[in-house]
């Protein structure tokens, strides 16, 4: 189904939601609606006729169908499921930016609409060039999949990505984000990423250089609740207080010891992206690993994504490494001490303490079950890392904790 600026209506999408207007009261819908004209989203810019709004059991967004100031085919409003009913607008847009020139709408198309999957396609003009863009929503998940490509590669370094622009957020719930003052191996959560998503961050902005060589697709997701698909048990999908709006970027490595190598090389530079475990990731082994992020109010799926944006978490290829005082991710004071829960079922091999990349401790240990541990943390660097062995050879590696400047 397409329908172009100023063209033909949303007929299929109008004639299946041809009874709904706002969910009623405000409450969240039990699978996703796709409405045509003005959104409902209160404080939303989405006014004309031509704009779309897509509501899912756990968040809405609105597309502008129309020429709004040069953001057709853009996200300009968003709200999340806070206590049971739908809060306020939350961002002023998102969209991918291909650069300074304007952009102009072709068409959009809703090529996929189910209760429980909608993928929306955009078809606009920028400096002469096609760019297609793409939007997939399932229900079971609170988040968009993004995709941009543009038809030809244009002959100059692009600053190109995805982008978010939002509006002042509500303070996160008192101790959401709280440092560590004992270890609570309960108050973590496990799970392996089915999506391909690389360095993990809490972040507005994925823009970049891009030479004219690597300027094919470019590939995002926005959390709205959630990574996507988490294999995990114990993760539970569902609205949070502590629920962040956030871009993360997709990567196609499937070899963690060059993700691992390329992180470290970040950290030198005070980049403060942190570990994934994705389906595709293989460890030292082959084998592949699951993320532990540190989730003290719930297993919530929001819960899990917000720690893991911030680097409150470890992978893991086999044993545990537990932050034991102050989190990962987080910074710590010169001259205090690191502390750490090692576990390992297998029984535990050695450690290791890793500073601005290089290994400058290590100790082996007799095959314990449960070993705690820590370390002097000392001036003059940026990072602290651990990393611990099982017996078997597998190992987890820890986010790293920001070592505070003097002075």
């Amino acid at each position: 189904m397409r329908f172009y600026r100023l063209g033909l209506p949303l007929l299929v999408a109008t004639m299946l939601a041809a009874c709904q207007s706002a969910p009623q009261k405000n409450v969240p819908p039990a699978d996703i609606q796709v409405l045509k004209g003005p959104t409902w989203i209160q404080g939303g810019d989405a006014n004309g006729s031509e704009d779309i709004t897509i509501v899912t059991p756990y968040f809405a967004f609105a597309i502008a169908g129309g020429d709004k100031a040069g953001k057709a085919g853009s996200i300009v409003d968003m709200a999340l499921v806070e206590n049971g009913v739908f809060g306020a607008d939350r961002i002023v847009s998102l969209d991918f930016v291909p650069g300074e020139e304007a952009m102009t709408l072709n068409a959009i198309d809703i090529t996929q609409q189910t209760p429980e999957r909608v993928v929306i396609e955009v078809d606009r003009s920028w400096n002469g060039h096609r760019l297609l863009s793409r939007y997939e929503v399932e229900k079971a998940y609170p988040g968009i999949k993004l995709s941009s490509q543009l038809e030809n590669p244009v002959g100059k370094t692009l600053f190109a990505g995805y982008r978010l622009v939002q509006n002042a957020a509500p303070e996160a719930a008192e101790g959401a984000h709280k440092v560590l003052t004992q270890a609570v191996v309960g108050h973590w959560s496990q799970g392996q990423l089915q999506q391909g998503l690389g360095a993990l961050s809490e972040t507005d902005d994925l823009r970049r250089s891009y030479q004219p060589s690597q300027q094919h697709s470019f590939d995002a997701w926005l959390s709205a609740g959630s990574l996507g698909k988490v294999l995990a048990d114990e993760l539970v999908t569902g609205a949070s207080p502590n629920t962040v709006i956030s871009l993360y970027e997709y990567d196609d490595s499937s070899n963690f010891e060059a993700q691992m190598a390329k992180l470290r090389q970040r950290w030198n530079r005070g980049e403060r992206v942190y570990l994934s475990a994705n389906h595709l990731l293989r460890g030292p082994r082959q084998n592949s690993g699951r993320l532990y992020a540190y989730t003290p109010n719930g297993k919530f799926s929001a819960d899990f994504a917000s720690a893991v944006g911030r680097g409150h978490s470890f992978v893991s290829f086999g044993p545990q490494v537990y932050a034991a005082g102050t989190l990962f991710g987080e910074e710590i004071s010169p001259f205090s001490e690191s502390r750490v829960e090692l576990r390992s079922e297998a029984g535990l091999s050695k450690a290791e303490v890793w500073l601005d990349g290089e290994q400058v401790a290590g100790w082996r240990i007799n095959g314990a079950k449960v070993f705690r541990t820590g370390v002097p943390v000392p001036p003059n660097y940026t990072w602290l890392q651990w990393v611990v062995e099982d017996r078997n050879g597998n190992r987890a590696y820890s986010n790293p904790i920001w070592i505070k400047k003097r002075g």
